[in-house]
């Protein structure tokens, strides 16, 4: 008995170390005017959200004003700016943009599998990507990879609609992502907690593909975001750090 009971208590104690390992440094933003919270971890990313850049020392440290940063944030109709710099140069972007949209579609999560990827499709022709598929956890995504020839970013992309509103999830970087930042991707937008107004009605009707779908479209927020990296490198780096035979997106030489 008394075996059984050292042994559960290991258990218990490796578990919470692992959950201590696991969680640390990530840290809960609620974001103010959304319907959202997120886990970014701030022990490797810069993150600045329109709640905590007045007197933000994070700023200084990369030699950005208080004025740059609102501005980037409220141009952009974005709610987040994180940062992930690497050592040489390398970085990823990640923006999340919030508006309300007049398409009939309350919550893309209560549509089908089959309605979505139709959504993913029609997003992925806008913005020219080969690229396109649906990302679901506990709730449904319309997932888009590309590149922005015009900006000169590798653009990953997951947007959705809560409670009538068009939530997109822009990671950005000027050279292909690999690996591990992939999984930086699914872990941020795993941990994403909606609010989610469930008296909402859908409009759906027999003309639901060309009605709520295209108008969803036409209302959406997809593409780059306008980097605060232009600020602090104002060029493209050397391409040194990065395991060149993850996965990529072709289309930037």
């Amino acid at each position: 008995m008394k075996q059984r009971k050292l042994i559960l208590t290991i258990t218990i104690c490796c578990l919470f170390m692992l959950f201590s390992i696991v969680t640390v440094g990530a840290e809960t933003y609620h974001l103010g005017d959304t319907d959202m919270s997120i886990c970014v971890d701030d022990s490797s990313w810069y993150v600045f959200t329109r709640d905590n850049i007045k007197n933000n020392s994070e700023l200084d440290e990369l030699g950005l004003s208080y004025d740059y940063m609102y501005d980037t944030l409220y141009n952009n109709e974005a709610y987040m700016d994180a940062v992930l710099l690497y050592d040489d140069g390398e970085y990823v972007e990640f923006f999340i943009r919030k508006k309300a949209i007049d398409s009939g579609m309350a919550n893309l999560s209560n549509y089908s599998e089959k309605d979505v990827l139709e959504l993913a499709k029609g997003l992925a022709k806008r913005v020219n990507a080969e690229e396109y598929s649906i990302y679901e956890n506990q709730y449904k995504f319309a997932k888009l990879e590309y590149v922005d020839s015009n900006l000169g970013y590798y653009i990953c992309e997951f947007f959705t609609v809560i409670n009538k509103d068009n939530y997109t999830f822009t990671f950005q970087s000027t050279s292909p992502f690999v690996d591990t930042e992939y999984e930086e991707m699914e872990r941020i937008i795993d941990s994403i907690q909606f609010d989610v107004d469930t008296s909402l009605k859908e409009k759906k009707s027999s003309s639901f593909g060309d009605n709520v779908i295209e108008a969803t479209i036409r209302g959406a927020i997809i593409g780059g975001g306008c980097s605060v990296i232009a600020l602090l490198f104002g060029k493209k780096k050397k391409k040194t750090k990065r395991n060149s035979e993850s996965p990529s997106v072709d289309g930037i030489d």
